[in-house]
């Protein structure tokens, strides 16, 4: 993915060119879409979180002045997924005749759909590591990119990226921690 090519098709769309926006969202989707499910944890409530965010930015693309789009729409898929767990949360707790499986504030359901690898990714690494997880070995980001969207050196992308899938692949093997 080019840094160059996204700021030049949300130039585009600034300007009002809406076939600027399938660039841009198929360039973003991936990393989007897995901040939201990190948080969410349930692939349903983080679609839904997607169509949000991309409707926010869109709405809202005048205020983006920056030069790194990917950390400004992350930005927003994150708010917006933490809102809708804290929404989610406080009507889980109040609402007295939800199914037996659900405990009280947990958001997360039981669902087929669930991506098991990426749910041991975030059960067992810091957000900062599973971020870099996410958008390099699942979104296809290059380690400068993630670096740039992280604000981190790339060293330290680098470094974190392969203590990451280390620790994944001993777990998987049935190692220890």
């Amino acid at each position: 993915m080019s840094d160059k090519a996204l700021e030049k098709a949300v130039l585009r769309l600034k300007e009002g060119d809406s076939r600027a926006f399938d660039y841009i969202y198929d360039t973003t989707y991936k990393v989007v879409f897995f901040v939201a499910y990190g948080i969410l944890g349930n692939k349903h409530a983080a679609e839904d979180v997607v169509q949000d965010t991309y409707l926010k930015a869109v709405s809202n693309i005048d205020g983006y002045n920056a030069d790194n789009f990917t950390a400004w729409i992350t930005t927003i898929a994150r708010n917006t997924a933490l809102n809708e767990y804290n929404r989610a949360k406080r009507q889980t707790a109040t609402d007295f005749s939800t199914d037996e499986h659900l405990r009280e504030g947990d958001f997360s359901m039981p669902d087929e759909d669930s991506f098991g690898l990426i749910s041991l990714a975030k059960s067992l690494l810091d957000e900062t590591d599973y971020k870099i997880v996410i958008m390099c070995a699942i979104a296809g980001y290059r380690r400068r990119e993630a670096a740039k969207a992280l604000d981190l050196p790339i060293s330290t992308v680098s470094y974190r990226l392969k203590q990451s899938l280390n620790l994944l692949s001993r777990h998987l093997k049935g190692g220890v921690k």
